[in-house]
């Protein structure tokens, strides 16, 4: 009986409403309210490693890579930082995709160590790879910021502080990882090294402290701004505010062994201070820090009225028949699976004029 509903709907679709997609417009929300806004600490903040026995209460988080250490059944990006900042409370959570326009966003982390040397640019993923004999062609190698994905039945918010790497995990099984969109798909980008391609990160640390290739002193602040221009990271961050908590996945590939803080030519790996840090804590140096600039515009927050007209209809099908297929980020991909799709199309249905 269902494939026989299924077969139905297809046929209509394909005699009767994909023909009317041609006339599909822009929402036509007409006004906006800009909600400027700062998160001076995270809500989440912890130190992603496979032998991190004090998740969440660590004072400061160091990140590294493995290639090259001797430890290569770990991630190439080994030492990872997670953030998550719950917005829900400052900014309206539960609209509609197309409600949201985020103007701009910044995340800042302040080093509790010195002696790192600054890097304002990425590194290809030869230059970290001594068999390929490319040499790094500036001093340093950056700090890089991803957006985050979870596996192990995680989410954001079930993943907190506390959830677990697992310990002693190898590598492609940390239940936090950082992502970029390749083609629209949102990739694991911890083993980029190994699987040869360059990894391009939402953001790279920046600052005005020093020039590129110079030593930053401790409590220096890098200010990761993040191209919100760019489509998929822009769908990102407005998915994000939807579900009311915003996650970033900060890393770089300083390569590092035992005992840990400095790599194999004992050059220093960047620490980072969480909120739980004591010069934190008494106001001597700031946790990483969210700022972000969105406009929400005029609707009644449902999430299947994708034409923002208010209602649920005719339109809202047209958008949904006019991104149909592979979407890993877009409005009309009602149930988040990365395609829109016949499960999609029955959501909208289902709520129709409401």
């Amino acid at each position: 009986m269902a494939k026989v509903l299924i077969m139905k709907l297809k046929q209509y679709i394909l005699t009767t409403l994909l023909p009317l997609s041609i006339f599909w417009v822009v929402p036509n929300f007409v006004s906006a309210d800009i909600i400027s806004q700062q998160f001076v600490a995270p809500d989440f903040d912890r130190w992603m490693y496979p032998y991190n026995f004090n998740p969440g209460s660590r004072e400061t988080g160091v990140t590294f890579s493995s290639v090259g250490s001797g430890f290569e059944q770990f991630d190439d990006r080994d030492g990872q930082l997670v953030l998550g900042f719950v917005t829900q409370d400052e900014i309206p959570a539960a609209l509609a995709l197309t409600q949201y326009t985020i103007q701009s966003i910044e995340v800042t982390l302040t080093c509790s160590n010195a002696d790192n040397v600054y890097d304002d640019s990425v590194d290809s993923w030869e230059s970290y790879d001594i068999e390929t004999g490319v040499p790094d062609d500036d001093a340093g190698r950056p700090v890089e910021l991803y957006g985050a994905a979870f596996r192990g039945g995680y989410t954001g918010w079930s993943f907190g502080e506390d959830g677990t790497f697992p310990v002693g995990a190898v590598r492609r099984e940390r239940n936090v990882y950082p992502i970029q969109f390749i083609d629209g798909i949102p990739t694991d980008v911890s083993n980029s090294v190994l699987d040869e391609f360059t990894a391009e990160p939402f953001a790279v640390g920046m600052t005005s402290t020093v020039l590129p290739g110079e030593v930053m002193p401790s409590e220096t602040v890098l200010t990761f701004s993040i191209d919100v221009s760019d489509p998929e990271i822009q769908c990102y961050f407005k998915k994000s505010l939807q579900d009311g908590l915003m996650n970033f996945v900060v890393n770089s590939l300083h390569t590092s062994q035992q005992p840990g803080f400095r790599d194999f030519r004992g050059i220093i790996n960047p620490n980072f201070h969480f909120k739980e840090s004591f010069a934190v804590q008494f106001g001597l140096a700031d946790a990483a820090q969210l700022s972000i600039v969105v406009a929400i515009a005029d609707g009644d927050g449902i999430p299947e009225d994708l034409d923002g007209d208010g209602s649920v209809g005719i339109g809202d099908v047209l958008v949904v028949l006019g991104s149909w297929g592979s979407c890993s980020c877009c409005s009309s991909d009602l149930n988040g699976d990365g395609d829109v799709n016949v499960s999609d199309l029955l959501a909208l249905i289902a709520a129709w004029d409401s």
